[in-house]
């Protein structure tokens, strides 16, 4: 079965990436995932019939063989071994035109109002949904380090009047913040202005432990897309 979809998001995950997107025929969301247990997918996977990688906006058909739905993830959907092909390209108000009626608007983002859901949590009721597109508001960029060094990119932003504080997993939107230092950044500071639309897509993320918590999903800024010079004065 072939599948055509809108890519907002080809995000890291586990060494490899994670891409995801709506369906052309309105149906909602897909994520392609490889057979390993973990889905991730590599370059073979996601390069397209032009050469390079599926990228956001892309549209983009692949060969499904069968839906694998986990509990933190219901939308997978298992990839054939066939080149994925690229249909065509959205320039910004095509795509804003595609993408808009799937807006969440919150305050709820994927089932509650944190960061994560309890994996045990989820195999006892799986969601319905561990994909959204959202329209965020008083968007600001924290670079910091986590507790072993290393640096970490979070978007802090709000939805429909609820704060959220999440990490960052697009590897376009990491580049364009890692010469940044450590600190806070509004979206000027990175070239986004208030002329043009940002939308991020969130996914729920594979279970995670460590020595502070066991089994946590956590919610991610997969996609971080900028839609320029089309946001409707205020």
């Amino acid at each position: 079965m072939n599948v055509t979809f809108v890519c907002l998001a080809n995000s890291t995950k586990l060494g490899g990436r994670c891409v995801a997107g709506i369906k052309t025929d309105g149906t909602g969301w897909v994520r392609p995932v490889s057979e390993g247990p973990t889905g991730t997918l590599l370059p073979s996977h996601y390069t397209l019939d032009n050469g390079r990688e599926a990228d956001l906006l892309d549209v983009v058909e692949v060969e499904v063989t069968h839906h694998r739905p986990e509990p933190h993830q219901p939308e997978n959907w298992v990839i054939a071994k066939r080149q994925w092909r690229l249909v065509e390209r959205l320039e910004a108000v095509a795509a804003w035109q595609q993408v808009r009626p799937f807006l969440v608007l919150g305050p709820t983002l994927l089932g509650n109002r944190t960061d994560r859901i309890a994996y045990p949590d989820l195999r006892s009721n799986p969601i319905t949904n561990s994909l959204a597109l959202i329209d965020p508001s008083k968007v600001n960029w924290l670079i910091t380090t986590s507790l072993s060094g290393k640096r970490q990119t979070r978007a802090l932003f709000t939805l429909g009047g609820m704060s959220y504080d999440l990490g960052v997993t697009d590897p376009q939107c990491l580049q364009r913040l890692s010469k940044l230092k450590v600190g806070l950044y509004e979206n000027a500071d990175i070239g986004i202005f208030a002329r043009d639309r940002l939308l991020f897509t969130i996914s729920l993320g594979v279970p995670f432990s460590t020595q502070y918590f066991t089994e946590q999903c956590f919610k991610l800024v997969a996609a971080a897309m900028v839609l320029q010079s089309i946001k409707e004065p205020a």
